[in-house]
């Protein structure tokens, strides 16, 4: 069995040992887990990156797309709007050809009656005023084609307006896309490794904490007596006793006293 000394310098170098250890794990562990969080950050800023350059390019095709929607319809619409203006003056150049050959009609009728009246070799007021009447009729013919003209080219003017104002209604439905800017995600910033100095002043708690566990402990024991000698101590008197009375001293000298014979 150790004696109290040795078990409680023993009891303080585990004790010791084991707080030193929990801070060695500790410090261990600390350092794992900074690098894990900044390995899970890392891995979610590259995943917000992928998700950003997704949407970007999603915004990009969508513009285009409405771009080239929007190129199509101003296309459509300029050819709608060329169509119309076109039959409108065509329509124009239908009423002045329809004018003119009226007017021609009846001036061929007028040349006729005229004619017709020459032929008869009349003279008189009578022959005048119908001549007269002839070219009145003619002038009022004339006016009213005339005017029926004017009236069928300023209602074809008012509909090239209304052509107008529709080709800009279809343009002003070729709205531009709003491209939506995704902005890249802030890089994280890394989580520096823990310092050791925490760590090294609980080490050096644990072995101050060890040796106040030694000192305890060897407090708490009890302290027993030391141990007896191998050979007990031998008495002088008891040992004359023991032969009878003898001298044991004289014997002993004359034992060790140098030429003497005890025969």
């Amino acid at each position: 069995m150790c004696d109290p000394v040795t078990a409680s310098i023993a009891f303080g170098v585990v004790s010791a040992g084991l707080g030193i250890g929990q801070q060695v794990a500790s410090y261990q562990q600390a350092r794992q887990e900074t690098a894990y969080m900044n390995a899970q950050a890392q891995q979610n800023y590259q995943f917000a990156m992928m998700q950003t350059d997704a949407a970007n390019i999603y915004e990009n095709q969508k513009q285009m797309m409405q771009e080239t929607l929007n190129q199509q319809n101003a296309e459509l619409a300029g050819l709608a709007y060329a169509n119309d203006i076109g039959q409108l003056n065509l329509r124009i150049m239908q009423e002045q050809e329809a004018a003119a050959q009226k007017k021609q009609e009846t001036g061929k009728a007028f040349l006729q009656a005229k004619g017709e009246v020459s032929a008869a070799g009349r003279v008189g007021n009578t022959v005048d005023n119908l001549i007269a009447d002839y070219y009145r009729q003619r002038a009022q013919f004339d006016f009213a084609t005339d005017r029926n003209l004017a009236f069928a080219i300023n209602q074809t003017q008012q509909e090239k307006r209304g052509a107008a104002a529709t080709y800009a209604s279809r343009m002003a439905q070729n709205q531009p896309y709003m491209k939506q800017v995704n902005l890249d995600p802030i890089r994280p910033i890394e989580r520096a490794a823990p310092s050791s100095l925490p760590y090294v002043l609980g080490g050096a708690s644990a072995v101050a904490g060890g040796i106040s566990s030694g000192f305890s402990l060897y407090s708490s024991l009890p302290k027993s007596p030391p141990p007896a000698p191998p050979f007990p101590k031998l008495d002088p008197g008891a040992a004359a006793k023991a032969f009878g009375g003898l001298d044991t001293k004289g014997i002993t000298q004359k034992a060790f006293t140098p030429g003497l014979k005890l025969y």
